[in-house]
Order: structure tokens, then C-alpha cells, then sequence
């Protein structure tokens, strides 16, 4: 009898917080960048980001607005 070997890929690493730190992105122009990017993924966080973001000084979130959370 042959046997077949095994094709599973291997168990993934547990996730957890990296230590690296998130990238510093304060100078993106959201805007421009909503305004020409033809990626649909790309071109609906960047209108969420803009529909969220009236002023660099008053930038905001919602809840509905998290992981999990279909956009409209």
C-alpha cells in the first residue's frame, strides 16, 4: 500500500502584538489619495477615512466602523 505524504501547511506561529512599531503615516494626503487611486478596496477606506476625518483636529471613529463590520 503506498502511502500519501502529508500536504497540511505547518501549524501557524501564535499571534500576538509585534514589537515592532505601526509606521508613521501623518503626512498621507488621504484625500489626493482617495481622489486617484483606482483600487476598490483602497478607494472605500480612504472615503470611510475622509467621511470620519472633517479636520486633522478632529479625527474620529464609530464602532460600526470595526473589524467584522461590512461597508455600505
Amino acid at each position: 500500500m503506498a502511502t500519501t505524504p502529508r500536504t497540511e501547511p505547518p501549524a501557524a506561529a501564535r499571534s500576538g502584538p509585534s514589537a515592532e512599531p505601526l509606521p508613521d503615516f501623518e503626512g498621507v494626503d488621504v484625500a489626493g489619495l482617495a481622489a486617484r487611486t483606482d483600487h476598490a478596496v483602497l478607494g472605500e477606506v480612504a472615503a470611510l477615512l475622509l467621511r470620519n476625518w472633517p479636520s486633522a483636529e478632529d479625527a474620529v471613529a464609530y464602532y460600526e466602523d470595526g473589524p467584522g463590520k461590512l461597508l455600505h
